[in-house]
C-alpha cells in the first residue's frame, strides 16, 4: 500500500506538459541567461522553418526576455537548426561550438538537445561560461557542459578551455 501511494505521488509530481527550454547557457559576467527553446509547429512537433529559438532571460533585471542582437546571433550565442521533413527532430550547431553537434529529438514525449559531453551521449541541459572581462571584449576562458547520461541517467559535465 505505502510503495503504491509512493508512486502515486511521484506521478501526480511529474510534468504533465513538456517545457520548450532545451537548455541555457549561464555565465560568469551576470545572471542573464540565454534560453534555446523548441518551436513547435502547427501540425508538427517542430517549426520546419525555425524548429529552435533562442532569447535573453534577464534576470540580473527583472526577469523579462528580450531577443539576442544581431551582434550576438553572428557570434556569441547564434545558431543553425535544420529540422527533417517530418518536423519531429532537428540538427542543432551552435556558432561558439561548431565542433559539437547537437540534435535535438524526442525522449519520451518531450523535446530534448542531445550531444556528447565527455565522451558520452547525453541529454544538454546548460553551459556555463567563463569570461574573463578586464579588456574592451570578453575573453572566454572556459566552458562547461552539463548534462545527463542518455544510457544511464548520470550527470555528466565536460569542462572545455583554449
Amino acid at each position: 500500500m505505502l510503495a503504491a501511494l509512493s508512486l502515486s505521488l511521484v506521478l501526480s509530481a511529474a510534468p504533465s506538459v513538456c517545457k520548450r527550454e532545451l537548455f541555457r547557457i549561464e555565465r560568469s559576467k551576470n545572471a542573464n541567461v540565454v534560453l534555446y527553446e523548441s518551436q513547435p509547429g502547427s501540425t508538427t512537433a517542430l517549426d520546419r522553418r525555425q524548429p529552435v529559438i533562442a532569447t535573453w532571460l534577464l534576470l540580473a533585471k527583472n526577469g523579462e526576455r528580450e531577443p539576442l542582437s544581431f551582434f550576438e546571433q553572428l557570434i556569441a550565442y547564434g545558431f543553425e537548426a535544420r529540422a527533417n521533413k517530418a518536423g519531429d527532430e532537428a540538427v542543432l550547431t551552435l556558432k561558439a561550438l561548431k565542433q559539437r553537434g547537437l540534435k535535438v529529438v524526442k525522449q519520451g514525449a518531450c523535446l530534448v538537445a542531445v550531444g556528447l559531453i565527455d565522451g558520452a551521449e547525453a541529454v544538454l541541459q546548460r553551459i556555463y561560461v567563463t569570461t574573463d572581462e578586464r579588456g574592451a571584449m570578453p575573453e572566454v576562458k572556459s566552458v562547461e557542459l552539463f548534462g545527463v547520461d542518455v544510457a544511464t541517467g548520470q550527470a555528466r559535465v565536460e569542462k572545455l578551455t583554449k
